[in-house]
């Protein structure tokens, strides 16, 4: 059950995420942090950040999407109706925060990747758990393999390994890469994005 003073939290971040200085664009990233912060206080499984917002937080950019997509387990009934008294609104597959004009998916209830290297970022008084970068820029290029018509993944996670390159675990990268249940063209898809990575950043 969760506890009143988590609720006060929640309270206290989602206010924080209305606040008139991060109305905009430029404000949507902090919103959404906030916002997932907010979350975190109130599910009985603290979410993980995932999507278009994780990749705003490690790249510096304004993703093209504008939802907050959340890594959670299933809702339960009780953590709905508290949803709905902390400001949300259910429409169709999001949850809509109109005070903050954040929309809120849980895509998956499983996190693609190793949890142990989810990043922990504070926001007083909650915090804010992120999908590692190394299995966001695996999440990319395995969605650019899947279809490469859409240049947008692509173009995602080169933009993941240019502002992270140094710090990227390659090694991980490349063992998850051969596994056999990943698609073969990923090898030479995130060959290339290497290439074209370590080209920008020396010029």
């Amino acid at each position: 059950m969760v506890s009143i003073e988590n609720v006060s939290r929640a309270r206290d971040l989602l206010g924080q995420a209305a606040a008139p200085s991060l109305t905009g664009p430029h404000g949507r990233l902090e919103r959404h942090l906030l916002v997932a912060a907010g979350l975190g206080e109130i599910l009985s499984h603290e979410p993980v950040v995932v999507g278009g917002t994780a990749e705003d937080f490690y790249t510096a950019d304004e993703y093209h999407e504008t939802a907050l997509d959340l890594v959670a387990w299933s809702l339960t009934d009780a953590e709905r109706a508290l949803l709905v008294e902390l400001g949300f609104e259910p429409t169709g597959r999001y949850w809509f925060h109109t005070a903050s004009s954040v929309a809120v998916e849980f895509p998956e209830s499983v996190l693609a990747g190793d949890g142990s290297r989810v990043r922990t970022v504070t926001r007083p008084p909650g915090r804010v758990r992120i999908i590692g970068p190394e299995d966001l820029y695996l999440d990319r290029v395995r969605q650019a393999t899947s279809d490469p018509t859409n240049e947008s993944y692509q173009k995602s996670a080169l933009a993941i390994a240019v502002t992270q390159y140094e710090s990227l675990d390659w090694g991980y990268i490349d063992g998850v890469i051969r596994k056999p249940d990943e698609p073969r063209q990923m090898k030479q898809l995130n060959s290339l994005i290497r290439r074209r990575a370590r080209k920008a950043l020396s010029s």
